[in-house]
């Protein structure tokens, strides 16, 4: 299978390069630089005294340390109600923030509040809030301890690869009461907890899953969760019950075009790890068997089957069942297999595969893949439902008790003006499932992108608004408003990043189009760091105590009313 790529040429960036029909094996953005490995950590925390494994992977640009130091030393992480924590901010992957300090009504009046620059090239993640921080990873390895509110920097740890990961943080243990002079308990009650330490989670491009101290930016532990040359983690560790999943994604699609390569032999996993220890409780593949020998191509090369079904989203929890669901992507080679383009769910205790369904598009067989995650809502009738979007542009809602039986589904853009494909993750609120949609992934591709609003019971469409096509700010090469970036909704108004650069906030009830910014351009930065925005792709929006927060380009854009 090869790999169908729309190219954007944004000025001063780099030229960047979309897989659109293989995007499980291959996330947008350029690769990190073969380069001299920096430190493992910068000089304002304290280096660990035993460095992580080396890893035989490319390896970013040398980085220098950031220039805008927090004065104020760094509090122990605690991790609270009100925060965006990991990929989705829930288990469910809903991409729901119920309590955005941000009414609808004022997001009209969102202003840049802060720009941060990152040192490597376009950045895809997510930033994840809590406490007060930002964590952010980047595709030069440098990952990122920010002060949410203006974006001075605590400390930074530079990993040996680059991550795309948005960070998931955990305590380590339970908070304890601190020992007070009995004349002073009165005057310090709301003194005497000591917060637990906290670690924050993410993966790499080489498979390898980190833990860091929250707090300092010191490694705690580093686990390689796949050892294939070609896997690598996109969809963020989900953590939970002091457990991390972690799903396994890879880039052998883009070997698989040079005929010198034995392709393939790389498996989709999922893992579990303990989160104190780094040590993996459990493994399970997507692929059932190991790879075996079946042909020689054209250039005498023997190729390998059977292999693929990737995983390039973030695992969503379901307790009360007891299992997590994937999403997978096709298959690399000729050989059939039963976990490829399909929902699976697998027991959270052993790993042990509980049911799958597969969901492959007649006539279409590079557009099955999933690349965003299932979200797990609760309908109005109680009765819980898996909303699932595909490249194919179909979504569709399984029944969770029922091996995934099928309920509804709705190729969305069929009979409307701007076909398109589902890429990295959707968002739901109470009531409705909101579904962004890019033309990049269409076959064959158009540079249109919506916006649509569906009834999660019936995935009957409530309103969809079609992306508008202004000019590019950039004057050269393509200029494509598909909507591949996550989908993320508050009360009121749901946020939707577009391939043009403009991250645009529509009404939840009609979809009329609230506000308006466009990140394509060039940012003064708190870190001095020079910065461009550029294309919206993969990580959403991130919205707690009233900022929004996105990557673009090579810069961290924070928002607030009035700028403020």
């Amino acid at each position: 299978m090869r790999a169908l790529r729309l190219v954007l040429n944004c000025a001063p960036l780099s030229v960047l390069a979309v897989s659109v029909a293989a995007a499980a094996q291959e996330a947008p953005g350029a690769p990190p630089t073969q380069a001299q490995t920096p430190a493992q950590t910068q000089a304002q925390s304290q280096p660990q005294a035993q460095a992580p494994t080396p890893l035989p992977a490319q390896v970013p640009l040398a980085l220098v340390p950031e220039k805008n130091l927090c004065a104020a030393r760094a509090d122990p992480v605690a991790v609270g109600s009100v925060q965006w924590n990991g990929w989705g901010r829930d288990l469910s992957n809903t991409r729901y923030q119920p309590e955005p300090a941000i009414r609808a009504m004022d997001v009209p009046k969102l202003g840049l509040k802060w720009a941060f620059g990152f040192q490597g090239g376009a950045e895809f993640g997510q930033p994840t809030m809590v406490d007060g921080r930002l964590f952010v990873t980047s595709s030069s390895g440098r990952v990122y301890a920010l002060d949410a509110k203006i974006g001075c920097t605590y400390w930074t740890y530079d990993a040996p690869a680059g991550s795309r990961t948005a960070v998931s943080i955990g305590e380590l243990g339970q908070a304890k009461r601190a020992v007070i002079p009995r004349k002073l308990k009165r005057t310090l009650a709301h003194l005497d907890v000591i917060k637990a330490p906290s670690a924050a989670f993410f993966g790499d491009d080489t498979g390898a899953v980190y833990a860091l101290d929250a707090q300092k930016g010191t490694l705690l532990w580093k686990t390689q969760v796949d050892t294939h040359p070609t896997a690598r983690i996109l969809g963020a560790p989900t953590l939970y019950q002091e457990r991390l999943y972690v799903a396994v994604g890879s880039k052998e699609d883009k070997n698989s075009a040079n005929p010198n390569y034995s392709c393939c032999t790389f498996r989709g996993s999922i893992s579990s790890i303990d989160i104190a220890s780094g040590r993996v409780l459990w493994k399970s593949y997507t692929v059932l068997e190991e790879p075996q020998p079946t042909r020689k191509n054209s250039a005498g090369v023997q190729e390998f089957g059977p292999a693929g079904a990737a995983i390039a989203s973030s695992p969503t929890i379901d307790p009360k069942r007891g299992v997590l669901y994937v999403g997978t992507g096709p298959s690399t080679t000729g050989v059939e297999q039963s976990l490829t383009d399909a929902v699976a769910a697998f027991a959270l205790s052993d790993g042990k595969l509980r049911w799958v369904k597969q969901l492959n598009v007649m006539g279409q067989p590079a557009a099955g893949s999933f690349t965003s995650p299932p979200v797990l809502r609760t309908l109005a009738s109680g009765n819980e439902v898996i909303l699932a979007g595909q490249i194919s542009g179909v979504v569709y809602g399984l029944d969770p008790d029922h091996g995934g039986e099928i309920l509804w589904q709705n190729r969305l853009g069929a009979d409307a003006d701007g076909a398109g494909g589902v890429a990295w993750g959707t968002a739901a609120d109470h009531r409705s499932l909101f579904v962004a949609v890019s033309g990049a992934l269409a076959q064959p591709l158009n540079p249109g992108g919506s916006l649509w609003a569906l009834d999660p019971k019936t995935g009957i469409a409530r309103w969809h608004t079609k992306a508008p096509a202004p000019a590019c700010s950039w004057t050269e090469g393509s200029c494509s408003h598909g909507q591949s970036q996550a989908v993320t909704v508050m009360p009121g108004g749901v946020f939707s990043g577009s391939m043009d650069g403009h991250l645009r906030a529509y009404s939840t009830i009609d979809g009329k189009i609230l506000w308006d910014f466009d990140t394509a351009k060039a940012f003064q930065t708190q870190n001095g760091v020079r910065a461009t925005g550029g294309p919206l792709d993969y990580g959403g929006a991130t919205i707690v105590n009233g900022s929004v927060y996105i990557n673009s380009g090579n810069t961290l854009l924070a928002f607030s009313v009035d700028g403020k």
